[in-house]
């Protein structure tokens, strides 16, 4: 009796595991396509000789020289000639000269003033500080050197300049003055004093022409002395 049983027990675990296999689901395999593992490495290739290409695009257009950017030491320069050299040389000589004239003549326009152009200034200063002459022309004062309308004419004044027997150097200037009522015309004389080194007056005479003549000796070492015009 038992085994009979056992017998069937096993016979109907044996049934279940049979059908149990033959209605088991099929579960497919994993598989790719092998045309489209193809078409991903001719891509990747591609891509990978595009990107070579322009890199040997990019180092051809690097290695060509840009004609602008040469460098300028390449151009040959022209000699210059023994005539051309020489002729630059004149005329930056001349240069030098114009300028340093034009700067010694200022230097003694302003340092080195000449001697007539002092004794112009003493006379002027002496007849502006007297009270004959402003009463006569009034005031302000001024002086010039010649009756013109040229600027450098009446900036000039006539002067003669000589050394006496004792060698004592003079001076001699003419001007005109003029005043707010009236003008005229001036006579001067200094010599430099052989003791002092200074300039003193021989004599400064003052002919006012306008609105009246009179004459008029401010200083005078020469009472016989007539001015001539």
């Amino acid at each position: 009796m038992f085994r009979r049983i056992l017998s069937h027990h096993r016979a109907l675990s044996a049934c279940t595991r049979s059908l149990a296999t033959r209605h088991a689901p099929s579960v497919p395999s994993p598989s790719f396509p092998i045309t489209g593992s193809r078409s991903i490495a001719s891509k990747t290739s591609q891509s990978n000789e595009h990107g070579e290409s322009s890199n040997k695009a990019k180092k051809d257009i690097a290695s060509v020289e840009d004609p602008f950017n040469a460098p300028t030491y390449n151009i040959p320069e022209k000699p210059v000639t023994f005539v051309e050299g020489a002729s630059y040389s004149v005329v930056i000589l001349a240069g030098l000269g114009i300028a340093a004239a034009a700067g010694y003549a200022v230097f003694k326009e302003l340092i080195f003033q000449p001697k007539e152009y002092k004794i112009y200034s003493k006379a002027l200063k002496r007849i502006q500080d007297d009270g004959q002459v402003r009463v006569r022309i009034g005031s302000p004062i001024t002086g010039y050197g010649q009756e013109s309308r040229n600027r450098a004419a009446r900036q000039r004044i006539p002067h003669r300049v000589w050394t006496d027997e004792e060698g004592v150097e003079h001076v001699e200037v003419n001007f005109y003055i003029r005043g707010p009522h009236g003008h005229g015309k001036v006579f001067s004389e200094m010599f430099k004093g052989p003791a002092d080194n200074e300039w003193k007056f021989t004599y400064l005479i003052v002919e006012i022409r306008a609105p009246s003549t009179a004459q008029l000796i401010l200083e005078s070492y020469i009472p016989s002395y007539s001015a001539t015009k």
